[in-house]
């Protein structure tokens, strides 16, 4: 997701904890960074809130 939305302009705001907050003009999201994927839930949210869905 975070390479994703770096492809797409975003930039890196700041790193706290395991989330990363990223941001392109005025859109800003979280996106939690976990061994693990993102849910389905998560993944359709951020994608909405980053304007590219």
């Amino acid at each position: 997701m975070i390479k994703l939305l770096k492809q797409n302009g975003f930039e890196v705001i700041k790193v706290k904890g395991s989330h990363y907050h990223m941001a392109k003009d005025g859109a800003y999201v979280i996106v939690p960074h976990h061994n693990k994927e993102l849910g389905k839930g998560i993944y359709n949210r951020i994608m909405k809130d980053a304007e590219l869905k």
